[in-house]
């Protein structure tokens, strides 16, 4: 029964964020007897995976992001259904598609939907996105057998499940921290000359509700404390312009596009403490890599990142709180709690989506 494809990524041994690892531990990881197929995008370069004997990389002529990316996931759905591969969803963007494709087949594949969020809270989507997300939601619901929250605060938004066809699984990400690294090497201490020096560090893609930039303005011009924020800051508007905002203030680094892992594995490992500012996401894949570096987290105050740290580490509920709040006492009472670490470990998350497709 654990035989299923893996449809909504950027496929095997991509590298853009927090789903892209868990594809590589659920092909890396994988218990034997089972078989997992996966399918890259145009842009991913197929990468055969150990083992070949159970586990399969599809590349197709189709890209995963934009419009197109629906029509990718479309296509890795239909030919999941006619290879007879049970089917685990990374998202909601195709949930019509996967509809129709159990109506055709009869009430098959059996179908695990991580539902991703509740996107439609984020503020990028516009009016009918955020209608068609929530149709999404509710077709995963009604049509899945089992869908996946990444956290105990989504709890809240089906309260009266029982009503439902799919079953609810939480399920967070897991963490594993790169540690290759011992020293930095001449170039990178040029690629980054905040290294030596005691700097706060932030992950976060570039989008409004990561609240980045409001960040970034409590450090400006603050000279006893460096800020280094790393981002996809050129993949976006809101991102350029924090670039063009900040870029030149002396204490303030901003990194653009790091995907390297040893490297930053090591700049987590080495920072003074870790600023959380994702207001919107489950259990954000940043926040568990830090909780396993094991260093002091200061999140902004909000259910999900209280899940995540188990009510560990600091919090804000406003920006102006943030910088008094990292003076008013040693920064290590800012610790995640002793074994935390321990849940987010990728073997024990692996098994638990695996046990989703025995019935």
């Amino acid at each position: 029964m654990r035989k299923f494809s893996i449809v909504g990524s950027h496929g095997y041994r991509a590298s853009y964020g927090g789903w892209d690892a868990l594809v590589n531990n659920l092909v890396d990881l994988r218990s034997e007897g089972g078989e997992t197929l996966v399918f890259n995008p145009r842009e991913t370069p197929v990468t055969l995976p150990g083992n070949q004997s159970d586990a399969t990389v599809i590349q197709l002529p189709l890209s995963a992001s934009g419009i197109q990316g629906l029509v990718y996931d479309s296509v890795s759905i239909i030919l999941s259904a006619f290879k007879g591969f049970n089917i685990l969803m990374l998202g909601m963007g195709a949930m019509p598609v996967m509809t129709a494709v159990k109506i055709m087949f009869l009430g098959k594949p059996y179908v695990v939907v991580n539902v991703g969020g509740i996107e439609w809270e984020r503020p990028q989507f516009g009016r009918l996105a955020r209608a068609y997300l929530k149709l999404c939601f509710w077709l995963a619901r009604k049509t899945a057998d089992v869908i996946i929250l990444d956290n105990d605060h989504y709890l809240k938004f089906i309260e009266n499940h029982e009503r439902d066809r799919a079953k609810v699984a939480v399920i967070p990400y897991g963490g594993d921290i790169d540690y290759s690294i011992d020293k930095p090497t001449n170039a990178m201490i040029e690629r980054f000359p905040f290294l030596g020096k005691n700097y706060f560090l932030s992950i976060s893609r570039s989008i409004e509700d990561n609240k980045i930039r409001e960040l970034c303005r409590e450090f400006v011009g603050v000279d006893d404390s460096d800020l280094v924020v790393c981002s996809n800051f050129s993949a976006s508007e809101y991102g350029r312009s924090i670039l063009h905002e900040y870029s030149g203030h002396q204490n303030i680094y901003l990194v653009d596009g790091l995907y390297e892992k040893p490297v930053i594995d090591y700049l987590r490992r080495n920072c003074t403490a870790y600023i959380h500012t994702h207001t919107l996401c489950g259990s954000a894949p940043s926040l568990i890599e830090i909780i396993v570096a094991a260093r002091p987290v200061i999140a902004i105050d909000v259910p999900q990142n209280r899940f995540t740290l188990a009510n560990s580490g600091g919090y804000f509920s406003d920006f102006s709180q943030l910088l008094p709040l990292l003076r008013s006492g040693p920064i290590d009472r800012f610790l995640p709690k002793p074994g935390l670490a321990a849940s987010y470990a990728w073997t024990d998350i692996v098994r638990r989506y695996e046990d989703c497709f025995l019935k």
